[in-house]
């Protein structure tokens, strides 16, 4: 059974890790900084995040980093 919800949860967190990954990446300067370890690991979880929604499981993310996703999305996330 299709669980309606859960797919949207996965689909958001695409966006956001993206989304997320893009603005720790960028410096006061206005350069991106692609070695920063925050956006590098948004970068990994959202490789990840694209995966679960074909083969499910979960995504590993930072713990300092969770409080950065909304908690359905955390749901999703191992640690």
């Amino acid at each position: 059974m299709l669980d309606f919800s859960k797919q949207q949860a996965e689909s958001t967190l695409v966006s956001t890790f993206y989304r997320k990954c893009f603005e720790c990446s960028k410096q006061d300067n206005g350069m991106h900084d692609i070695y920063n370890e925050d956006a590098c690991a948004f970068a990994y979880a959202y490789k990840d995040a694209m995966d679960i929604q074909k083969h499910g499981g979960k995504i590993y993310l930072p713990e300092h980093l969770h409080q950065q996703v909304t908690p359905t999305q955390r749901e999703l996330l191992g640690t």
